[in-house]
């Protein structure tokens, strides 16, 4: 039954734990640090994680004034072809995509979680889904933050409610993704996979948690 299969799926999802989202800099690093899992440096080409580490940095813009990241011609391909709607842009669109997904690779900390092992290709697929919002706005939109945490699958996010009596509720909710006031934002790798819902509805919950880092920007994820 669905009810079996949501209960089966919460079973196997992962419990997070929630951070004061109000504390900046230290905070987010912090919650980096637990989350993030190193990829592997000697599989394949395609495994290697784009961004460059600190002293990868350091060296880089000692000796060529530059730390961006170049997305690879066969990663670029592949990624078109699994995003359908990327394929509504034009040539010179699809350029500009390109060059704004090698910036925020290039801004922001990508790290998995759950022991998922964040490759390339995935790095780019959700750069490119992120991009799409701010196509014609540009990447500061997407500023005060720095940490995008990937998760396998759907992950538990402690709640609390209090009712009308005073009385506090706690308990877990299992979501494909969240966007986190002053924090960073957490993606589930399985659903930003997915370019429509069982309806066959649009459907992309990176585009959705992005453009909510652009409604908080105000500091009330108010829709406006």
């Amino acid at each position: 039954s669905v009810c079996q299969e949501w209960l089966a799926r919460r079973k196997q999802s992962v419990l997070v734990q929630r951070f004061n989202q109000r504390q900046h800099a230290i905070e987010i690093e912090r919650s980096r640090r637990q989350f993030s899992r190193v990829s592997d440096m000697h599989g394949r080409k395609d495994k290697r994680p784009l961004r460059h580490n600190s002293m990868m940095r350091t060296l880089l813009s000692r000796w060529t004034r530059s730390s961006s990241v170049a997305i690879p011609d066969p990663i670029w391909s592949s990624t078109l072809a699994s995003l359908p709607f990327v394929a509504r842009l034009t040539e010179h669109e699809r350029e500009r995509l390109r060059t704004l997904a090698a910036q925020l690779l290039t801004e922001k900390q990508m790290s998995a979680a759950a022991d998922l092992e964040l490759t390339s290709a995935m790095q780019v697929n959700i750069a490119v889904q992120a991009c799409l919002p701010v196509l014609n706005l540009g990447l500061d939109w997407y500023r005060g933050w720095k940490s995008i945490v990937v998760y396998p699958s759907e992950f538990l996010v402690p709640r609390s409610i209090t009712d009308d009596d005073g009385v506090v509720h706690e308990y877990v909710e299992p979501i494909a993704g969240e966007a986190w006031d002053g924090g960073p934002l957490v993606l589930s790798w399985e659903d930003a996979q997915q370019s429509a819902t069982g309806a066959g509805a649009a459907y992309s919950v990176v585009i959705h948690e992005f453009v909510h880092k652009i409604d908080l920007l105000d500091g009330d994820a108010d829709g406006v």
